[in-house]
């Protein structure tokens, strides 16, 4: 049985101008007590949650497995999604998941998702390609694209600034004396990783006497791992500085380096990309460019709610910015 916004006060403890203030969307109270509200208002039937310019009370997310090897079940994943679900929640808005695989039809699931209930959508797109995105042009529904960036194509986007954080990464190496560099690249060449790439050169650009080595593995932990074994058992590492793709791909080589009688980071180096929790507890803990995963997912609804809000703004691109988290698999040559 509904019970009356007075009532729920009494139960939550808290007063009926904050029961007042998270039911109608507004600020003023602390995002932990509105989601306790919210929460509390949708289990004893009291529907009073104000949604902006909508009758909808969820957000669609897209998870676009092109191949799944990306954008699989892995930390870095997880924390984005609790940042996005989080924020839907302070929001007043539940989250549906909805997957695309790359053997879909995709203009006929996108055609699907533009005719559905849902208030807007956020498409993760770690592993969208170009041609994915054109078939977007006419989706004329609320959506973020999160996690990629393709500025031929103007919608509204939420991305890392990949280039800055390799830049960051390999000009760690580079202030640390390693001129013979190695790349630990993922062999499926995702928007990310191109960013990645082009930050790579952008530091080696300012070091002339640099060469760079180019080593193509698997971005899954096993495959990274099995790839790196194989291309040990054919060449031996003439570099002494190694950037990864992320961080899975680092932990996976290290391993096979390990196993190969290479001292970690005696005699090869290595930074990488995304800061997951494996890169303070493998060993040694890795230096890394961190990034907010959380934030990012949060960025991504806050951008979805102003857009219901203000259908007429402009497309535009929010970077998340990123740093380097300094740790023990780096030394000075």
């Amino acid at each position: 049985m509904a019970i009356s916004a007075k009532e729920l006060a009494l139960r939550l403890g808290v007063s009926p101008s904050a029961v007042s203030i998270a039911l109608n969307g507004k600020t003023g109270i602390s995002d932990e007590t509105r989601v306790n509200i919210l929460q509390a208002a949708e289990h004893y039937g009291l529907q009073h949650v104000k949604r902006r310019r909508t009758s909808s009370a969820f957000f669609t997310l897209v998870i676009y497995k092109k191949h799944g090897k990306v954008c699989s079940e892995t930390d870095f994943f997880s924390a984005v999604i609790e940042g996005i679900t989080t924020q839907a929640a302070v929001a007043g808005y539940k989250v549906q998941l909805f997957y695309l695989y790359g053997y879909d039809n995709l203009e006929e699931k996108f055609n699907e998702l533009a005719t559905s209930d849902s208030a807007g959508f956020i498409f993760f797109a770690t592993e969208m390609e170009q041609n994915d995105i054109q078939l977007l042009e006419h989706f004329d529904r609320p959506h973020i694209i999160l996690d990629s960036y393709f500025p031929k194509y103007h919608h509204n986007y939420i991305s890392i600034a990949n280039m800055e954080g390799a830049y960051l990464a390999a000009r760690h190496l580079l202030e640390h004396g390693h001129r013979r560099i190695g790349y630990l690249a993922s062999s499926i060449r995702i928007n990310n990783f191109h960013e990645r790439r082009a930050g790579l050169q952008m530091a080696l650009d300012e070091y002339p006497d640099c060469t760079l080595e180019e080593i193509f593995v698997s971005p899954t932990q096993d495959g990274a791992y099995l790839d790196m074994r194989a291309y040990l058992d054919e060449h031996t590492m003439n570099v002494t500085g190694c950037f990864a793709d992320n961080d899975i791909i680092a932990v996976s080589c290290i391993r096979a380096l390990k196993e190969n009688n290479y001292h970690i980071p005696t005699d090869i180096s290595i930074t990488s990309f995304d800061d997951m929790p494996i890169a303070y507890v493998t060993s040694p803990k890795l230096t890394t460019v961190h990034v907010a995963k959380e934030t990012l997912g949060q960025r991504a609804v806050k951008r979805l709610c102003e857009l219901l809000d203000n259908p007429e703004d402009p497309p535009m691109l929010q970077s998340i910015g990123v740093t380097l988290t300094e740790r023990d698999s780096v030394r000075t040559l």
